[in-house]
Formats: C-alpha cells, structure tokens, sequence
C-alpha cells in the first residue's frame, strides 16, 4: 500500500510539474529588458547604432553616414566641406563652424558640424527640415524617433492591457514593455507567429499575433509635408495709423524696395457689440497699389479683456463685425485682414479660435487673405496659452509670430528687445504644430533706450536712427554680441548705467536669414518710421536667395510671381 501511495504521489507532482512548466512556457519569461537603457535612437522599425547619433548640450547630432545611407543618398562631403542640395537650394557646412551658406546666403548654427572618433556629424538644425521627417525626443524614455511623413503603416492595438512587448519572436525573450490596450502601434511586418510593432512615442519590439488587433483598416495617415516654398515670401510693413493721416501723408507715400504688404491699423472693435472703428482711406490703398505693393488692414481688439469677453460671447456681434469688415475691405479695395488680439484673458481662447474660423470661412470665398498676430508660446502646457496656434493656423492663411518683446519696456533687468538665439528658438518651438509655409516671423525695427540707477531699470522705446544718434552724439564704440547677433553700447550717465541693444540693419539681417533656413512663409516688420531706408535692401538681398519651385518641382523666376495674386498657391 505504501509503495502504492509512494507511486500516487510521484506521480502527482510530475504531472503538476510538467503543468506548471508548460504553464510557464506558455506564459514566458517576466525578466525585463535593458536594451534601451540610456540614450537611445529609432528610425521606424530600427534601433540605430550609438555610434550614429549623439546628443551634446541639448543639441542632437546624427552621423554623415547615417544621414547618407537613411536620408539623402545625394548629400557630400569633401575637404571639411558638406554639400547637401535641398528644396530650400544648394546648403554648405564647413567642419567647425557656426556659421552655413544656403545659396548665397550665410545663416547661423547654434552648434557646428563636428568630428568625433573618425566620423563626421551634423547637428540635426543643420538639415532635418529639408526632409519629409519626424524627428522628436520622447523625453520619459530618453528615447530619439524619426519616421519618415511620406509612408504609410498599418495600425494596431493590443486586445488588452498588460501585453507584453518582448525584444525578439520568442516567449522566452526578455519584457521590453507593457503595452496598454489604448496605445497605438506601427505595424512594421510578421515572423513565425509574431508582430514587429513600435508604440507611436515609445519603443520597438515584439508582440505575439494573437493579441494584436489589426482588423480595423487603419493606417498612419500619410503627411503632404510642404517642403517647397510655392508661393512668395511675405515681406509685410505694419504701418501705425490710429490717428487721422493727412492728405499730405498719403501723398507722401514712397516705394519701399521688396516690401509687397503693408498693414495699416485701421479697425478696431470698439465695444461687445461688434461696433467696428473705420481709419481706412481708399487713396492710401490706391497709392500703394501703384506702387505695386498690397494693402492688408489691421484689426484690433482695443487692447481691452473687457471688450474682447463681450464681443466674443455673442454670435450675433461676431456676425456683425465680421460683415462691416468684408464691406470695408471691399469698399477700399484691400486683399487681406490682420487679427491682432491681445491683452484677453484665456478663458476667451477658443471663442477667439472660433471668431477668426468664421471670419476665414467668410473671406476666403471672397480671395480676402486673412492672417493672426500671436506671440511665442511661453508655457509647455498649451492650455495655459491665450492662443491655441495648432487650431488657429487651420483657419489662416499666414500665422504671424510676434517675437518681440523678450524684454518688455516694464521688464526689472535690461536686455535685448529680440535676440537672435531667442528668436530662433520661439519659432522651433512652433514647427510641431504650425505649418511652416503658414509661419511669418515678426520682427521688431525698435530697440530699447536702458537706464539702471539705485537698483531699479527703466526704459524707452527709440527707433534705428534714434539708435544711431545716440551713438554718435556720445562717441560710443558698439561691440558685437554674437549671442544676440546685434551690436550692444553700455556707458554711464548721471550715475546711472545706459545700455541698448541696437536693432539696425545687420541685426535684422540675421533674423531675416532665419526665413531662408526654415523655410518659412515670410517676414512682418513692427513699425513703419522705426526703420532705417538700409533695412529694406538687407531683406530683399536675404530674401532673394529664397528658392521657389512650383508643385511639380520647376523652378520659378520671381517675375512668374504677379500681382495681386502673388501668395496664393
């Protein structure tokens, strides 16, 4: 009996053993993964090799090789020099220096083409725009992904929560992660029983075919990405109107070399009703027009949250603003309108949204351009903006970024009004969610006039030729502030110590380049009678290396570019 009862119990637990191994076969291995541990880099379906890219004080590098063999099969490199013939034109680097040439114009680096342990690298400011990629940091996974914006995946989802993603087509393979039934996957392709999927922002590996779902026909939406600048780049003057212009002032009007808008600021919205204050002049447009630059008027808000909080919570004062407008664009023959609101608090942002939506329904069907003036987005949290960009800039034809002021008239310590480094940076910050063939960067033709005494700064706001006398009346020597890419003046007066970042010519020459390295739509310059006459030559020599092809790829002359329909695809 005890031999049998020995024999029973053996028995028992190797059944229950061989159960419970083929359960932990089934089930696989829990042990997880360091295969992206530290910095790591994925170009869709590829985990790239460390020695391809770098990323050295915020700044990401991807290696010459990599560029070449993933991205541009044309792009060169001889003598210290790298050649690289985009849609924006003919681009050269030099190993070591801050500064490129895109056709004839120089642009600046934030951070030169390096050599590192045999190979050569470019940071990705360099080069990444001219290709139809996306190219992000997911900063909760210290991981670097690009995808290419012209192909198509298939999408999936895991049929649970709790899937594991697994590095290789085994169960016996370590956990890369867990992946959640609301996280979509890049469905890359099948092996013996098993998917390569990527999650959209997260990491690549495997995950078993039955418990994933691929029965929904979706695919990753396919990006026209507008790599090509097809219509001419803005170069538009604010000029401000609020007081009553003479006959004399409108016969004064003289051409402006490549200036093609100006945007005088003629309406304003004058209460919650929708009333619309009227500056407008049919000859001043007439004048203009002659000279074959467009008028655009200027709307404002009346830089008042209250006004702006009535009018844009009732329908019918948005109608009826929107109406008085299009009959007084069309009375003085203007083709494009300017929102400018500001000062409105954020509980008014989407109702702001919907109003420029209904005014762009309205004024595309009669060929009115319209544009939005918005300032450089500050917080990371977008619901914390005053505007919502993304949304807005589907309901515009240009979105106008104002980067000035970086030091506001009111500001406790002196500073440039708009620093180049600044500057670039607002506008990168914008490339995720505004088009860049929508994007115009504000530009400021003033500079601040700095006092600090006993500890408190104070200011005033001169323009270029009040700048220029300031520095010959008092014999000052400017020194070139690289970072700021503007000449800078410090001395001492009346125990106080006085200081300007200048704003001429060359500053806004390098801020203009900017137009030439991103590709964007154009230039708008705050205010006319700030500037200098030499401004206007710097951005027309800047903007002249901008290339223009049509949709087909052929290059255009700027003579095919005519008025008045000259912004228009």
């Amino acid at each position: 009996m005890k031999k049998i009862l020995t024999l029973l119990i053996g028995l028992i637990i190797l059944v229950g053993g061989v159960f419970l191994g083929l359960k932990f076969l089934q089930r696989g291995t829990s042990a997880t993964s360091d295969k992206f541990k530290g910095l790591n880099f994925i170009c869709e379906n590829e985990v790239v090799d460390k020695s391809d890219f770098d990323r050295i004080d915020g700044q990401y590098y991807l290696s010459f090789d990599f560029i070449k063999n993933k991205i541009d099969p044309n792009i060169s490199y001889d003598n210290g020099q790298i050649t690289i013939n985009g849609s924006s034109g003919t681009k050269r680097f030099k190993v070591g220096e801050n500064q490129a040439l895109i056709n004839n114009q120089t642009i600046g680096l934030r951070d030169p083409i390096i050599e590192k342990n045999g190979k050569i690298y470019l940071p990705i400011e360099a080069f990444i725009y001219d290709y139809p990629v996306d190219f992000r940091f997911v900063e909760d996974k210290n991981l670097i992904l690009m995808d290419f914006t012209n192909k198509n995946y298939q999408i999936g989802t895991a049929k649970g929560s709790g899937t594991n993603m697994r590095e290789s087509n085994s169960k016996s393979s370590p956990i890369v992660s867990k992946i959640s039934d609301k996280d979509d996957l890049y469905v890359y392709g099948i092996e013996k029983g098993w998917y390569l999927v990527r999650q959209v922002n997260g990491y690549l590996g495997y995950v078993r075919e039955d418990l994933i779902d691929t029965s929904e026909d979706r695919v990753r939406p396919h990006k026209e990405d507008n790599l090509r600048i097809t219509k001419k780049p803005l170069n538009l003057l604010w000029d401000y109107t609020y007081g009553p212009q003479s006959d004399a002032s409108v016969l004064n009007i003289r051409p402006i070399p490549g200036l093609n808008v100006i945007c005088p600021t003629w309406f304003s919205i004058k209460d919650g009703s929708g009333e619309i204050i009227d500056r407008g002049r049919k000859d001043y447009v007439t004048k203009y027009n002659e000279l074959g630059i467009q008028v655009w008027a200027y709307l404002d808000n009346s830089f008042s949250d209250k006004i702006t909080k009535e009018f844009l919570s009732n329908s019918a004062s948005r109608g009826y603003a929107i109406n008085r407008l299009l009959n007084s664009c069309k009375k003085y023959g203007l083709t494009g309108l300017n929102i400018d609101f500001e000062q409105f608090s954020i509980e008014n942002r989407d109702a702001f949204t919907e109003f420029v939506k209904e005014i762009y329904e309205t004024f595309s069907k009669e060929k009115i351009l319209v544009s939005v003036d918005v300032t450089p987005q500050i917080s990371k949290d977008v619901s914390k903006e005053t505007y919502n960009r993304a949304e807005l800039s589907k309901y515009c034809d240009y979105l106008i970024v104002m980067t000035y002021d970086q030091h506001w008239s009111s500001s406790e310590k002196a500073g440039s009004v708009a620093q180049y480094k600044w500057v670039e940076g607002n506008i990168n910050n914008l490339f995720k969610t505004v088009p860049r063939e929508k994007l115009v960067l504000g530009m400021p033709l003033y500079s601040r006039y700095w006092s600090t005494k006993d500890n408190k700064t104070t200011s005033k706001t001169i323009s270029m030729e009040d700048s220029k006398n300031i520095i010959s009346q008092k014999g000052l020597a400017p020194k070139w502030d690289e970072e700021s890419k503007q000449d800078y003046v410090e001395f001492q007066e009346d125990g106080a110590t006085k200081q300007i970042w200048v704003e001429d010519a060359s500053s806004i020459g390098w801020k203009a380049s900017l137009c030439v390295k991103y590709n964007l739509a154009g230039l708008a310059s705050w205010r006319k009678d700030f500037e200098t006459y030499n401004i206007w030559d710097t951005i027309q020599n800047v903007l002249s290396n901008v290339r223009y092809l049509d949709k087909d790829g052929k290059e255009l002359d700027d003579s095919e570019f005519k008025y008045p329909n000259y912004f228009r695809k």
